[in-house]
């Protein structure tokens, strides 16, 4: 497949995870949403992400072969990095620039059956309050999935940790006023915490949410073709959607 190292190298300008979250933990979540986005658009990720890992699936007759990040974006380096919730707006718009695209609930399903280590949801529990949107919660969090991943390879395939932002026919492509939707956390028993709901105005993020990014340059039936034509295509939508073809195809 052509793409192998689809992020954008390195800036000067970037940070730690640590740093990071040190320099927005007393921040507006829209001032934080902003250096999210410009921390990405630098370049700022982990050399491990680096490298798309690869999922294959076949339905009937037909197959496909795409990429996915390893884990979910996260901020930072192989030594220091804080895997980074966001909104949808700055998820689609990080996509964009690295010519990708969000997952589908079918997606997240079969990366997760596929993937090498598969980790246990960790969620927080009550108050479901404003502090679920925390710097100091997301830094938390990513901490707890730290621990799952003492003494494992962290360049694997791995599942699981987080909530995923995904595309869905929930949401009509013209409504200006989109929701978020989410689905996964699934657990090692590969039920989901988490079922696709639409509540959530989308420009809400929290702790729970994590980015993959899904290269849009895909294989299908040995065939080069970008994941858009796929999404919408009479026949091949089953092998990237359990809604039929995919109208939302961007937030």
């Amino acid at each position: 497949m052509p793409i192998t190292d689809q992020l954008l190298p390195s800036s000067p300008n970037t940070c730690t995870g640590s740093e990071f979250i040190k320099n927005n933990m007393n921040n507006s979540i829209p001032d934080r949403e902003n250096n999210i986005l410009q921390q990405f658009l630098l370049g700022n990720i982990p050399d491990f992400l680096r490298k798309f890992a690869v999922v294959k699936v076949t339905e009937g007759k037909n197959s496909i072969t795409y990429l996915v990040t390893s884990d979910y974006l996260a901020i930072g380096n192989n030594n220091d990095y804080v895997r980074m919730p966001m909104n949808p707006l700055t998820a689609q718009a990080i996509a964009d620039k690295y010519d990708c695209t969000l997952p589908t609930r079918k997606m997240v399903n079969d990366i997760w059956k596929q993937s090498v280590i598969k980790l246990q949801p960790l969620p927080w529990g009550p108050p479901y309050d404003a502090s679920m949107m925390s710097t100091s919660r997301y830094d938390i969090h990513n901490q707890r999935i730290q621990n799952q991943l003492k003494d494992k390879d962290i360049t694997a395939l791995i599942s699981g940790q987080k909530k995923d932002v995904v595309l869905t026919n929930l949401f009509s492509p013209n409504n200006p006023k989109k929701k978020l939707a989410l689905y996964g956390w699934i657990q090692t028993n590969g039920q989901a915490i988490q079922p696709m709901p639409g509540g959530h105005e989308d420009t809400y993020a929290d702790y729970s949410h994590g980015i993959r990014l899904i290269a849009n340059d895909v294989i299908v039936n040995e065939k080069p073709m970008r994941i858009q034509d796929v999404f919408k295509d009479a026949s091949l939508w089953n092998l990237i959607s359990d809604e039929g073809p995919l109208t939302f195809l961007r937030y």
